[in-house]
């Protein structure tokens, strides 16, 4: 039997993604203060977490780590796409 084929882990593995996304959508908030630095805290922690996922489904030899792999890049992305406003630029 395959490493992830017990429905247990994988709706563990499918609960760690859900939580890494939230995690990188709190992070993402635009007030700093407390709560803040600890969303970022958690967020990192869960990429780490997510990446380990990834690479543990990697060598389960299932396609489970398509899915890890794209969350994780999204998580990356997500964190680091600045999303906020601009201000408009002067003509020359």
């Amino acid at each position: 039997m395959p490493f992830f084929a017990d429905p247990v882990l994988l709706w563990c593995l499918f609960a760690i993604q859900i939580v890494g996304l939230v995690s990188m959508v709190l992070a993402r908030m635009p007030h700093l203060s407390p709560l803040h630095a600890f969303c970022r805290t958690c967020f990192l922690g869960c990429l780490v977490v997510v990446g380990l996922a990834m690479l543990a489904t990697a060598t389960s030899h299932t396609s489970n780590w398509a899915w890890c792999g794209t969350v994780f890049s999204i998580m990356a992305v997500g964190a680091t796409a600045d999303l906020g406003t601009t201000a408009p630029t002067q003509g020359f």
